[in-house]
Parts: C-alpha cells; structure tokens; sequence
C-alpha cells in the first residue's frame, strides 16, 4: 500500500504538526509499508540532511506555513492513500479537488484550529466558513487526538453530522526513550540543589499560544531556588530572555535552544514539575506534556479542550485556567514545595502515559482506517 503524508512542515522545522507527520510516516516505513511524508522546501537550508522518507517540494505562493506544493501531482496520482495533516493552507484545498475527481482516498489528522487576532485571525475564520467545509467533506476519515478538542473546534459540527467519519487517536511517546532516569542538569547550567520547571516548545510567532511569558510572570514570585529549563528555540527566544531579564530572574532562566530528540529525555528528567501554559485552542494535545509524563515528570497545565485529556488534574498533576498568572504560581508553588505529592503524582504520570499514549497503537489505528478505505482486508 502507497501512503502518502502531506504537512506543512516537517523536522528539522519547529511544529508539532510536522513532528508528528515524522514520528507516524518513520514506523510505518518501519513496518515495511511504502510511505512518504511530502513538505515544502525550506526556506533556508538546513545544518542535518532529510530522512530518506521526506520529500520537499517548491512552493508558490506561501505564506508562514501556508503554501502551495509545486509538482504534487504525480505523488498523489500514484498513492493509494492520502493522509493530510491539518491544517495546511493553499495545498489542502488543491489535494480535496483532486481526490474527489480522481475518486482517491483521502483521510485527515485534524491537529488544531489556527488562532490569532487582528486581520489574520479574521482571514481564518473567512477560511473556515467558506473553504474548510470542501476539505473535511472530501476525507473518508478525520483522526483527531481527543473527542474533548473535537467537540470544541470548528470540525464539531460536520463531526455532529458525520460521527462514523471521526477516530479518536491519542497522540504517542516512544517508550524506549522516553522513561524515568536521571537527568543531567549541569549540562544546562543548573544548580544541583535547585527546584526546575521545565518547559519544551518551539518560540517563535506562530507558536506565541505557548504561554513563556506567562510562565516568566509566574516564576518571578517564586522562591530564588526555582530555576526554569527552556528547551526551544525561534525568533521569539531573544523577547524571552529579555522579559526574564526585566522580571529579574535570567540568572535563574536556561535558555537550552534546540535539544536534538536523543537528548530531550535528560531534559526531561531534569526537572521537577513541567509547565505547559498554552493559552488558548490552538492548542490542542500537548505531546511534550506526554512525554515529560512518560519521564515521570508531573505537569502543570491549562485547562484547554484536548490539553485535559492528558493531563489528569489532582492524580498526574495540576489544570489551571489559561492565561492566569497567579493560579499557575499558586499550582507551580504546591507541587515544588510537597515532594511526596511530586513523587506520587510523578509515578501516576509515567503509568498514564504508558498506558495511553504510544505510538504504535496510534499507527495500528491508521492502518486500520486505511484498509477501511481502500477496501483492503
């Protein structure tokens, strides 16, 4: 069977959209399946080369990750699925037309709802009224990682319409690396006796939802040995560590930049309690939280559609309302300071997310609904 993936970016790029598509097309690749994960050229080269499944494709017109794929033609022709991951402006649109002519089966991971404000906040939501209806009507199957996000973004009611279109597929962790250890925190500066929040994500604009800032605020107030691990990087990094310098705490801020995935469980172990304040729906999972989880590191989270899922208030850690400082001070502040809850809730963390989050069963799931669609026993 032909697989082939469409994303709007694709590592080394920042996005999780694109680490996912990764993570999916590699095990099936290693399953012996003939899969492909296509993307837009970059726009400056990268330092490591693509994995022999990634394709990059010129694009014209593009806009942040919107783009038009150039020459998409003849790999979706000789596919015998298409898996789109969404949203990807400008090839979404193209790829919907050519399957209904062609009668190819297109499926869909519906990652999250694009937010924002002014002028391009008001363009998304044109585009969801009057272009996004087409997309989800040409998909056979919409994998989401929760129901609970679902019901609450733009696809709840063609979901209301079409229950039998929709499979609920929690995001996954590679278990052999992801695992409770020990960390190492003088390799990012950090003082051994220090209590460390963590936080992973990338840092630049399209990814500004994360909530840095609101954790900075929140860390000023408190006590002088709470260090803060960073791991991320984006053209937003330098704002980051200018507002740690004007809340004075940079001495207690480690910015660590991009982690390769090798590395990223040290960081993980390295900290104490990790903080995932993303602010609003754009966020819709939180995979590092889930893999800080499988470190048996409790999280502290806002309490966002799909972010619930993972994070289960009062057993692996703690849900805040988002965007409010002083509840995740006060949520950061009560697991630093009990260190057997942190333990407790750390050991209900690892267990959940071995339970529920792993990639495998996430790609058994896929292959299910690809043989669905293609008629394939």
């Amino acid at each position: 069977m032909r697989l082939l993936h469409l994303s709007c970016v694709a590592p080394p790029q920042l996005g999780g959209t694109g680490r996912v598509a990764f993570e999916i097309v590699k095990r099936l690749v290693a399953q012996g399946e003939d899969a492909t994960l296509i993307a837009p050229q970059p726009k400056a080269a990268f330092t490591e080369p693509d994995a022999p499944f990634v394709k990059r494709l010129p694009a014209f017109p593009r806009w942040g990750n919107a783009a038009a794929l150039q020459g998409l033609q003849p790999y979706l022709a000789e596919a015998d699925v298409i898996h789109l991951h969404y949203p990807f402006y400008g090839t979404a649109e193209q790829v919907a037309q050519y399957c209904l002519w062609h009668r190819k089966p297109l499926v869909m991971t519906f990652h999250m709802d694009a937010k924002s404000s002014g002028i391009l906040g008001l363009t998304f939501a044109l585009y969801r009224i009057f272009a996004q209806p087409a997309v989800l009507r040409a998909c056979k199957k919409i994998f989401v990682s929760s129901f609970d996000y679902a019901d609450a973004s733009s696809v709840a009611s063609f979901k209301a319409a079409h229950p039998d279109r929709f499979v609920e597929l929690p995001l996954g962790v590679d278990h052999e690396r992801f695992v409770p250890g020990e960390g190492d925190r003088a390799r990012f500066g950090i003082p051994a006796e220090a209590k460390v929040v963590g936080f992973a994500g990338a840092m630049d604009h399209a990814h500004r939802f994360k909530g840095v800032l609101e954790l900075l605020a929140a860390v000023r107030s408190l006590p002088a040995q709470t260090h803060v691990l960073l791991v991320g990087e984006g053209d937003r990094r330098r704002l980051y560590e200018a507002k740690a310098k004007e809340l004075g705490i940079a001495e207690r801020c480690h910015f660590a930049g991009h982690v390769p995935q090798d590395d990223l469980p040290s960081a993980y172990r390295s900290m104490d309690v990790f903080a995932f304040p993303s602010t609003n729906g754009a966020e819709a999972f939180g995979l590092v939280a889930a893999e800080a989880m499988a470190c048996g590191v409790p999280v502290v989270a806002s309490d966002l559609p799909g972010v619930r899922t993972v994070v289960r208030n009062g057993e692996t850690g703690l849900l805040v309302p988002p965007k409010d400082v002083n509840a995740l001070r006060s949520a950061l502040a009560k697991l630093l300071e009990d260190d057997p809850l942190r333990r407790e809730y750390g050991i209900a963390a690892h267990r959940l997310a071995a339970e529920r989050f792993d990639w495998n069963r996430h790609v058994d799931g896929l292959m299910e609904a690809y043989r669905e669609v293609t008629g394939v026993g």
